[in-house]
């Protein structure tokens, strides 16, 4: 049996939220940009040995969407906050959804008090008592191919990212770069709390 872990995907229009999200789940790349209002994939991943099914919610990078956003993706495992490495703009655009994502993961450490306090440490780390883990987030600079147009350098996504309590790849779903891997990080935090 695999365990399932939910993973949204956010960031920007244009950064290539849909194009990593298909490089994982159909091996496809597509220069296309048709705005996405919201996709959902399943994908199944052996990783470390263990089989994880990853629930994909590929999100609308456009203003006009960020409401429906922050009402239906909050509940998710991890979150894969996607920057174009050509455009600074789309870097400091995550600071919306790593703000939503940091109240979520406040309002999850109350909840996990409350239950301590009723139900005490056996409940510590099962989601089936109703525990939830702080949300795992990783930044991921994106379009790394695009080497003549950068203009965010590796060093200051890195920092950026750390400075942020989140961890940090560079991608291109152009060339295959660090997809797999990227989507290999989420699992681990929660593999020690379920095996």
């Amino acid at each position: 049996m695999a365990d399932k872990i939910s993973i949204t995907i956010c960031g920007d229009g244009g950064c290539g939220k849909s194009s990593i999200t298909l490089r994982l789940v159909r091996s496809q790349w597509t220069s296309e940009y048709d705005p996405t209002i919201e996709d959902s994939y399943s994908v199944t991943r052996t990783i470390d040995g263990l089989n994880y099914h990853l629930s994909l919610t590929d999100t609308a990078g456009q203003e006009e969407y960020r409401s429906l956003w922050a009402a239906s993706n909050l509940q998710s495992d991890a979150f894969l906050l996607v920057y174009d490495i050509t455009n600074t703009a789309s870097l400091e655009g995550l600071t919306w959804f790593l703000d939503m994502i940091d109240i979520e993961a406040e309002n999850r450490l109350e909840e996990n008090a409350r239950l301590l306090q009723q139900k005490g440490l056996r409940v510590r780390g099962r989601r089936e008592d109703g525990w939830r883990f702080p949300p795992i987030k990783i930044i991921a600079g994106n379009k790394c191919d695009l080497k003549d147009a950068r203009v965010v350098s590796s060093k200051y996504g890195w920092d950026w990212a750390k400075s942020r309590g989140c961890g940090f790849m560079e991608t291109s779903a152009r060339e295959m770069v660090n997809i797999e891997e990227t989507f290999a990080c989420m699992p681990a935090p929660f593999s020690s709390h379920w095996h």
